[in-house]
């Protein structure tokens, strides 16, 4: 038997660090498959009963799951995954992005490399499968309530996966990152340069833009237009602002280098957003 897939969309880019992009619910039938599929984004299926295989096309890996496991499907990874014949399972899911994305799942433990997430606790009264099943009740709910699942989620990921690491160097390194994106949260309607931001980590330059990319998968000049961008959005929806006075007010010098960089970002002007979000 199965049930028509739930499922519910989340569209607003205004919320730049970790946010949802769809979540849903879906009892599956004997053998119902998915993919082969490349997603642009992380797609995480936590399972509630039942059994299937999750394959990874590119590392031609294939992995025997069940109820209580979880798979993590990362950016820019060839994969499917399908039904047990006998027990097919029951999944929840949830798709997300941010800047933020790589820090939660490596301290979860969790990558392309080591795609599958598993815990001590019951399938079905995990704190898990908790916070997954509030997120999606919550889908009429407010934008910041629904964000706010979306954190409990990732919160309860890396508090009970079972691959999640402590390495004291790994900690460290963390810190910096931390440091300097507090920095580009408090300033960002400054001038801000990559030299201030390794001078607030007391790093090399060069050092510190390395460990920017590698630990957020992106590079401290785009993190901080990317953060700009978000802010304008907010002010784009929720105020009767200029465009040249919201460019003044994210840091950028005019109208037209903002514009051309919200086109960029967002393949749409910030006029036309606007008239799309108010």
């Amino acid at each position: 038997m199965t049930t028509k897939p739930t499922f519910y969309v989340f569209n607003n880019p205004s919320y730049v660090d970790f946010y949802p992009i769809q979540f849903g619910y879906e009892r599956c039938k004997s053998l119902h498959s998915v993919g082969p599929m490349m997603k642009k984004h992380y797609l995480f299926h936590y399972i509630i009963s039942g059994k299937g295989t999750f394959y990874v096309t590119d590392e031609q890996d294939e992995y025997k799951l069940s109820a209580g496991q979880g798979f993590l499907i990362t950016s820019d990874t060839i994969c499917s995954y399908e039904a047990d014949k006998d027990q097919p399972w029951t999944y929840t899911w949830i798709e997300f992005d941010g800047l933020k994305t790589e820090h939660f799942l490596r301290a979860a433990g969790l990558s392309n490399k080591q795609p599958i997430f598993t815990q001590a606790e019951p399938a079905e009264t995990s704190p898990l499968l908790a916070a997954m099943q509030a997120l999606l009740k919550s889908h009429h709910a407010s934008n910041a309530e629904i964000i706010g699942h979306t954190y409990l989620f990732i919160s309860k990921l890396v508090e009970l996966s079972q691959s999640k690491t402590y390495a004291h160097q790994h900690e460290t390194k963390e810190f910096y990152i931390r440091e300097s994106i507090n920095f580009i949260e408090r300033n960002y309607k400054n001038k801000i340069t990559i030299e201030e931001l390794a001078d607030q980590c007391n790093l090399n330059r060069h050092y510190f833009t390395r460990l920017f990319k590698e630990y957020m998968q992106i590079s401290p000049l785009q993190f901080l237009i990317e953060y700009r961008l978000s802010k304008s959005c907010e002010l784009l929806a929720n105020t009767s602002k200029s465009l040249q006075e919201i460019a003044e007010e994210i840091g950028y010098s005019n109208q037209f280098n903002y514009s051309t960089a919200f086109k960029r970002r967002y393949h749409i002007s910030p006029y036309q957003w606007r008239k799309e979000h108010r």
